[in-house]
């Protein structure tokens, strides 16, 4: 079972945007042009899911740009729609602005409402592009990192529903407990064993992340949007070789 914890390492929500189009695609050689081609491109990095990015044409080859300020190590985009799509798309990375892209997938599938995951080959680049092919794309969320496989299988893993209640007591001293939230799933995950690039990983994860910024944790079966619940700590069990425990809870 493949448990991963995919969030923002590459930091795209700082990022520099910059729209323009994809030039050349019939001849499979790529390239960006800057030019104001899409609207509200802001909203692809502003960290709500409320409001998308418009008029990004597929048949104008549209495209978004995110400079991320230096090269970052990147194997996957998670993008967030509201609702399915059939439209395409193509991420492309470069070390320039501008001129000739490295494409490095290409998304001919449909869009699931909620968060879709394009994964690649690892690469290092300092700009990262998604062009549109076909129909509108209308996405509420973009980002960019480098996927974090937990070493579990899931007889590690524990789920509970915590919930917040209000307490009252009657004339006669007798309590009344009522839920006063939707309940929220919280996951605690057992690592007896990470190496330490696990740690490095984890430790880039809770220093960008720690209850402040959501991401996502795949449980081989479909995403959850979730934050850090605890701070991570690790304990040393031999040379170069920890274990730790990941408390994630459910962002509704």
């Amino acid at each position: 079972m493949a448990h991963k914890l995919y969030f923002d390492s590459a930091a795209t929500r700082d990022s520099t945007l910059t729209d323009g189009t994809i030039g050349n695609p019939a001849q499979d050689v790529y390239s960006f042009s800057a030019g104001s081609t899409i609207s509200n491109e802001d909203r692809a990095i502003d960290l709500q899911l409320t409001a998308n990015v418009t008029s990004f044409s597929g048949s104008a080859n549209d495209a978004l740009q995110f400079d991320l300020g230096s090269a970052k190590t990147v194997d996957f985009m998670a993008i967030y729609f509201q609702g399915t799509e059939v439209d395409n798309l193509r991420v492309h990375a470069d070390d320039a602005s501008s001129g000739e892209t490295a494409v490095q997938h290409a998304f001919t599938d449909d869009f699931s409402a909620g968060w879709n995951i394009a994964s690649f080959t690892q690469a290092s680049y300092r700009y990262w592009i998604v062009e549109a092919t076909s129909g509108f794309l209308s996405p509420a969320e973009i980002f960019f990192g480098e996927a974090l496989t937990l070493p579990i299988d899931g007889n590690s893993i524990t789920i509970n529903k915590p919930f917040n209640s209000f307490i009252a007591s009657s004339y006669n001293n007798m309590e009344y407990s009522n839920k006063i939230d939707n309940e929220a799933r919280e996951w605690t995950i057992q690592l007896p064993i990470i190496t330490e690039e696990n740690k490095t990983s984890l430790e880039l994860l809770q220093s960008y992340d720690i209850n402040l910024y959501t991401f996502l944790y795949y449980d081989d079966s479909e995403y959850h949007t979730v934050r850090l619940a605890k701070p991570l700590r690790f304990n040393q069990v031999a040379i170069n070789t920890y274990s730790t425990t990941i408390t994630l809870r459910e962002e509704l």
